[in-house]
C-alpha cells in the first residue's frame, strides 16, 4: 500500500531526504536530510519540523505554474480538474524536466529510470522503465 503522507526525496536513485507530512508525535511536517550544502535540499536545517509554507514553496518549486499558457492541457492528461500542487505531485511525483530530483512515496519501488523524463540521456540502451504520465 502506498502512503502518500510520508515520502522519500530522490535525487536519481538516492535518498537525499524523507519527509513526514503527519508525524506521529503530532506536529507539523517533519524533515530528515542526508546532504549537506546541496542547492535543492528539502529544508534548511538537517533535520526537524518545517512550516506549512516551507512545504508549500517545496512543492511549487516542483508543479508547472498555474498560469502556465497549456496549464488546462496538462491537468487533463493528468485526469484532474483544478489545479492542486499536491495531486499534481501525487501524479508526476515531482519529477522536472530540469533536474533529477524526484519523490518516491513510501511502498513505491519505483527507480529513476521509471519516472525519468530524458531516459534517451540517461538509460539510452535500455528499454526497461515507465512513463510518469502511467504511474
Amino acid at each position: 500500500m502506498i502512503d502518500y503522507m510520508k515520502f522519500d526525496v530522490m535525487w536519481m536513485d538516492d535518498i537525499i531526504a524523507t519527509v513526514d507530512l503527519k508525524p506521529s508525535n503530532g506536529g507539523s511536517p517533519y524533515v530528515v536530510n542526508y546532504i549537506n550544502d546541496f542547492n535543492k535540499q528539502f529544508s534548511p536545517m538537517m533535520e526537524g519540523h518545517i512550516t506549512l509554507e516551507e512545504l508549500e514553496k517545496w512543492l511549487k518549486w516542483r508543479t508547472f505554474p498555474p498560469t502556465r499558457a497549456n496549464a488546462n492541457e496538462l491537468l487533463e492528461s493528468l485526469d484532474m480538474q483544478a489545479y492542486n500542487r499536491w495531486g499534481i505531485v501525487r501524479k508526476t511525483h515531482g519529477v522536472m524536466a530540469d533536474d533529477e530530483i524526484w519523490i518516491r512515496f513510501k511502498g513505491e519501488k519505483l527507480r529513476h529510470k521509471d519516472v525519468c523524463l530524458r531516459k534517451e540521456l540517461y538509460y539510452p540502451n535500455d528499454s526497461e522503465g515507465t512513463n510518469v504520465s502511467n504511474i
